[in-house]
C-alpha cells in the first residue's frame, strides 16, 4: 500500500479476505469501526476452494467432544446468519438444509463408517445408517456398488463462493462514495470497510448452486462434493478430504453413477 494509504487511520485492520475475516469485518463495521481488509486476493484461498460443508455430526473425531459443542452451537446460528447476511447484501447466500450423507465405497470404508456411527450414537447426534438402496434413493447419483451411507439430516451445506461475494456486498454496501488516497476502496457499512492494496474485493463470479451435498469415505479417503445435477458435471465439484483442487484421483467420483 502507499504512503498516503499508510497514514489513513482505521480503528481495525483485519489480515485476510476470506469468510472469517471478511465476516470480521462486516460485523465490526456494523458496529460503528473503521475497518480496512488487508488481502491481495480477497474471497479466495481456502474460502474459494472449500466444499462449504457444516457438517458438525459427521465430521466430529474421537476425543473431540469438546470441539463438537462448539460446532454445533455454531451450526445452529447459521440460519439466522444466513439470513441477516442475505437481508444486508441483497444476495443468495446458498445455504442447504437437505442434509448429508457420509457414503461407504467399500468394505473397509463400511467398517470404519460403522466405528464412526456408534460414537456418534454414543454422543447422542442425530445421525443413522442407510443401506445402500435406502441411500440411493435419497441420492439417485450415488453408484449401485457403494456399502451404505451415514445419514445426518442436521448436517447441511453453504454455497462458500456466493457466501464469500454476499459477505462482500454486504460490506460495501453501507460505504461511501468517497475514495481515499493511496487506493482504499471503502466498502462497508456506516464509517466503512475498506480493502487494503487496492483490486476489487470480490470472487470473479459464484457458480449456479449445486445439489444436495455427499460426503464419502472411498479407498480410506474421505471426501466430499456436490454433486451438479448430472455426471459428467460431477467430478469438478469433489474436493478430496473436503479441500483442495477441482477433482479428486476418482475416488468421489467411482461413488456415482
Amino acid at each position: 500500500m502507499t504512503a498516503d494509504a499508510a497514514r489513513s487511520r482505521v480503528d481495525v485492520v483485519v489480515v485476510g479476505g476470506g469468510v472469517i475475516g471478511l465476516t470480521c469485518a462486516w460485523r465490526l463495521a456494523g458496529a460503528g469501526l473503521d475497518v480496512a481488509v488487508a488481502d491481495p486476493t480477497p474471497t479466495q484461498g481456502a474460502t474459494w476452494a472449500a466444499a462449504g460443508m457444516l457438517a458438525p455430526v459427521t465430521e466430529v473425531h474421537f476425543g473431540e467432544e469438546a470441539l463438537l459443542a462448539l460446532n454445533l452451537a455454531s451450526a445452529r446460528r447459521w440460519d439466522g446468519f444466513a439470513a441477516e447476511l442475505q437481508e444486508a447484501s441483497g444476495q443468495v447466500v446458498g445455504l442447504r438444509r437437505e442434509g448429508t450423507l457420509l457414503v461407504a465405497g467399500d468394505a473397509g470404508d463400511r467398517a470404519w463408517a460403522e466405528q464412526l456411527l456408534a460414537f456418534q450414537q454414543s454422543l447422542g447426534l442425530p445421525v443413522e445408517w442407510l443401506g445402500a438402496a435406502a441411500a440411493r434413493r435419497r441420492e439417485p447419483m450415488l453408484a449401485p456398488g457403494i456399502r451404505g451411507a451415514l445419514w445426518a439430516p442436521e448436517d447441511h451445506q453453504v454455497d462458500n463462493r456466493r457466501l464469500a461475494a454476499a459477505l462482500v456486498e454486504g460490506c460495501r454496501r453501507g460505504g461511501g462514495g468517497r475514495r481515499p488516497p493511496g487506493g482504499w476502496a471503502p466498502v462497508g457499512p456506516r464509517r466503512g470497510v475498506r480493502e487494503m492494496d487496492g483490486g476489487s474485493p470480490g470472487p470473479d463470479g459464484p457458480r449456479d448452486p449445486p445439489g444436495r451435498a455427499v460426503r464419502g469415505g472411498a479407498g480410506g479417503r474421505a471426501a466430499a462434493g456436490r454433486p451438479a445435477g448430472r455426471a459428467e458435471g460431477v467430478g469438478g465439484w469433489w474436493n478430496r478430504r473436503g479441500i483442495g483442487g477441482k477433482q479428486t484421483d476418482g475416488n468421489g467420483a467411482r461413488m456415482l453413477r
